[in-house]
Order: structure tokens, then sequence, then C-alpha cells
């Protein structure tokens, strides 16, 4: 007889607390809501765009040195929390200095006038107004009033345990997550419920043992490899207030030592390091069997060039120039993830339809590879400013670029052939 996997055991249990109805009190964790405020700066200026509060955990509200000061306050005007974010028109960067003579790393900043950013914070039903302040003199920058979103919100979901009226009220409407009821008696049927309780805690503990992976929720972790340490510390508090757990290198030989020592989810390495510099560690780190599988992005102030487009396009998932916002740096990284994502379930799908398993596998490395290739051609275009047309037509640089669009198109086109295979084939079988 073949026992039910504990994927399988742990749905019956969901299934199972889905007959319950409601007992008790809820768990605070389930109605965790965070606030989320998308301002704009300009001179200055800063401007509200859109306030929303939804259910979900915020980022940690990490100190910042040289941030806005954010204040949330209470109804009578007392400050509840303090915290600072980022200057969105700053961006952090790194450019080659004497590079013929005696290169070296330079930290450059770089200051704009107008920037959108976003400000998230985890909600509190004590706070009903949201400030912020110029850190220079103190000045009052902007005052958002949450009250309106916050009583939108409770409307939709009147159960939600933070919801002041939520006593008064005898069944739920609409909640999200399931409300849970306060009450002290229980109805005839719940008493099937408390049963289907006790049994389902106990296939808990036996699904939990049987796919403890499946149950392990984690951040994902970045190793940031630059030889300059303002850098390593601006980039890793960046992707922390993103949600990600980092690791730092300063160099390759302790980037490689890092990876023998624990896989992370992904490396973001720059070029510009002595004495290894990023594409020598990009190398090893590809040559080595245990961790050549590590999605592996460029963070570098160094201009893309069709020799590195030709030499590693292969290697790499995609190349960030500095300077970089929070918001590019997380788009960039997350693409990364999606599109892994995309692929595993690609093959999964495609592995119960019979397809043929040489086809499978170069249909897999062709979606990253065009996916890649073209993001990197993109960067080309727009570092060498040809949609401009200021770069002669038979230039060695558009010459070079051309042929890579050229190679795009035959992957493109291979691709194309190998998924109309796997679909003729997934039809017959």
């Amino acid at each position: 007889m073949r026992l039910p996997s504990g994927f399988a055991i742990i749905c019956l249990c969901l299934v199972l607390f889905s007959l319950v109805g409601t007992v008790g009190a809820a768990d605070p964790t389930q109605y965790d809501k965070s606030v989320s405020i998308t301002m704009n700066i300009d001179n200055g200026k800063i401007t509200t765009k859109s306030t929303e509060i939804y259910y979900g955990s915020a980022p940690h509200l990490a100190p910042i040195p040289d941030g806005f000061k954010a204040e949330l306050l209470a109804a009578d005007g007392s400050v509840v929390r303090t915290f600072t974010i980022f200057d969105p028109r700053v961006q952090f960067g790194d450019v080659i200095v004497n590079p013929q003579t005696d290169p070296q790393i330079q930290g450059v900043v770089d200051r704009q006038t107008s920037a959108d950013f976003v400000v998230t914070f985890p909600y509190d039903k004590n706070v009903v107004l949201f400030k912020l302040y110029n850190p220079a003199d103190g000045s009052l920058l902007s005052s958002v009033d949450l009250t309106p979103q916050i009583n939108s919100f409770f409307s939709s979901y009147p159960r939600d345990p933070d919801n002041p009226a939520v006593s008064g009220l005898k069944a739920p409407t609409n909640a999200n997550p399931p409300a849970a009821s306060g009450t002290a008696t229980m109805p005839p049927g719940q008493l099937f419920g408390m049963l289907a309780i006790g049994s389902g805690a106990v296939l808990i503990l036996v699904g939990a043992f049987a796919s403890f992976q499946f149950l392990r929720v984690r951040a994902k972790e970045v190793l940031i490899v630059d030889d300059n340490p303002d850098i390593v510390e601006v980039i890793a508090i960046m992707l922390k207030m993103a949600g990600y757990t980092t690791r730092t290198a300063t160099g390759g030989e302790e980037a490689l030592k890092e990876l023998q020592s624990r896989i992370p989810d992904l490396v973001l390495l720059d070029i510009g390091m002595e004495p290894m510099d990023g594409w020598e560690t990009l190398k090893r780190i590809k040559k080595d069997p245990k961790t050549q599988g590590i999605p592996v992005v460029m963070l570098t102030a160094r201009r893309l060039t069709p020799k590195d487009v030709e030499d590693y396009g292969i290697c790499i998932e995609d190349y960030v120039v500095k300077p970089v916002t929070p918001q590019d740096l997380n788009d960039a990284i997350v693409h990364v993830f999606e599109r892994r994502q995309m692929i595993k379930e690609q093959i999964a799908a495609s592995k119960g339809a019979g397809i043929n398993r040489t086809e499978l596998c170069e249909c897999a490395r062709l979606t990253r590879v065009v996916d890649v290739n073209k993001r990197l051609w993109d960067l080309l275009v727009k570092t060498y400013d040809l949609e401009s047309g200021a770069k002669s037509p038979d230039s060695e640089i558009t010459l070079a670029i051309k042929n890579t669009e050229r190679k795009i198109r035959d992957q493109e086109r291979r691709l194309e052939q190998i998924r109309h295979n796997m679909g003729s084939a997934a039809k017959a079988g």
C-alpha cells in the first residue's frame, strides 16, 4: 500500500480545518498588514500618488544613515514609531580611475532632481498619520492622513481583529484571511470540528516530518562581492529592505571561500576588483560543479561590451550598471528568480507529457539564453546610443552589436522549432 506524501497529508489537514468553522481567538500572524505609500519627489517637493493597506508582512524598518526621517503618529499626535528611508534621488556607484597607470576603484554618488519611491511599513492600529522630514533642516516634507484608507480597508474586511468595531459583529461577511469568532459558546456542529482539530494536529506532525522542505519558508540569500566596502554596505541595506538575507565578500578569493561554506540563492558580482577581477571569479564559479548552478548577476560600473556578451553571456543571468536604484536592483533579481521558476515549471509539465529529454534540456537552456541575451543586447543599444543613429552603421561597435542581434534571432528560431516539436509530441502522446 502506498502511503500518502507529506504534502498530501498537509492538504488533508487544511480540508479538515476548513470544516471546523472558527473556534477561539484568531492567530494574529494571519492578519499581518502593511501600509504602502507611493510618492514622488521633484526638486525637493514631495507629492503622494497613492496609499494602500493590504494583507502581508512589511520589511523591517532598518535605520539608514543620512536618510529621510519618517514618523508614524497616533490620533492624539504622539509619535508611535520613527524610522529612516533612502533619499531616492541618491544613487551609489563606482568608477575606475587611472586605468592606464594605476587602476583603482573610486566610489561615486549620483544625485537626481526627481524620482518616484515607495514607503512600506507594518500596519499599527494606533497609527493614523505618516510624516516625512528633511534630515538637513528638520522641515516637514510630507504628511499623509491614513484614516480614509483605514476606513476603506475595514469596510471591506470587517472581521479583521484590528477593526475597532469587530466585537459588535456576529458573522463574517468578507474577510481575507478567514476571520475567527471570539465567542465562548460552542454550537453543536463545532463538536465535529474539535475532533477534526485533534486528528489534524496528529496528521500535521506526520506531514511536517514527511515534507519539511515544503513547509520551510526562508528569505532568498544573496552573496554580494565587491572590493569597495562602502558599496557592499549600501547594496546590503538595499537588499535587506527588499526582504533578502545577505552575505558579503570583498574580493574574488573571499567569494570563492564563501561559496564553499554555503551556497547562496544568487551572487551579485563586481567586475573591477583586484587582484582577481569579476570575470575571472565568474569563470571559477562556473568551473566548479558545486557552484556552477548559482545564478550570477554582474553589478558593476563598467559598461558592457559586445565581447563581454560573446564571452560571458552564457554564464551570467543579468548585467546591472551602477549607479543603481533599490527598485532597479530588486527588479533584476526578481526577474532572475521568476525566470528560473518558469523554466522549472515548464520542465515538470513537459516531463509529464513524455517529451524527449534531449529536446527538453535544449529548450530549457535556450529559454534562459534568449532571455539573458535580449536583456544584454538592449543594454548594449542603450550604452552605445545606437537608437539615435550617432554611430556609423559600419563602425566596429555597431557591427558587433548587429552580429549579437543575429545570433539572438537564430536562437529564437531554434527555440520556436523545439517548442513546436515538443507540442506535436505532447499531442501525439
